[in-house]
């Protein structure tokens, strides 16, 4: 056997064994649960959809400074990513809302009478579910951009909407 087809015969399998090992395109960075209730997220190539988005910003905002950067615990409070993955969203909500004692001196405050906390809730916990189970790395994400002119568009008819609804009333009375 000649050096040529040797050098053939002991890379052709190395090769298809590398081919076999590289992601499919469009799959392997993509991670996704969809749905309209809490925990829905989409993570395309490191970045997400608008709620979960808004999640990362309302966790920095108002459970950062205990919970420490993208959820992963710290000295006094514990890692959320692993308590959603455990606990689910009934629980999650509802310690956000009640508070709770972890052990003696150490507590969670409750959130009940903050307005913006409770109404992201949803958000946080697709942000810590896409953080968990949805391949999403640390730091600030960015958005899909066509999910984002998509958001965008929403927005525009919702406040289109709205206007429309106050001219009915205003032409009522």
């Amino acid at each position: 056997m000649t050096v040529s087809a040797r050098a053939y015969r002991y890379s052709l399998p190395t090769l298809v064994i590398a081919l076999l090992a590289l992601p499919v395109a469009g799959l392997a960075d993509e991670h996704r649960i969809t749905g309209e209730g809490p925990g829905a997220f989409v993570v395309e190539e490191g970045k997400v959809d608008p709620d979960t988005y808004q999640g990362y910003i309302a966790y920095t905002r108002s459970c950062m400074a205990c919970h420490g950067p993208d959820g992963l615990g710290s000295s006094f409070a514990p890692n959320l990513i692993r308590a959603v993955e455990r606990r689910g969203w009934e629980n999650f909500a509802g310690t956000i809302a009640s508070g709770r004692e972890v052990q003696p001196g150490q507590v969670m405050p409750s959130f009940a009478d903050d307005p913006y906390v409770m109404g992201n809730i949803p958000k946080i916990f697709s942000y810590m579910r896409a953080r968990g189970e949805g391949g999403l790395g640390r730091g600030r994400p960015q958005i899909i951009e066509s999910m984002q002119e998509q958001d965008e568009e929403n927005d525009e008819r919702g406040k289109t909407e709205a206007k429309d609804e106050a001219a009915k009333e205003a032409n009522a009375e």
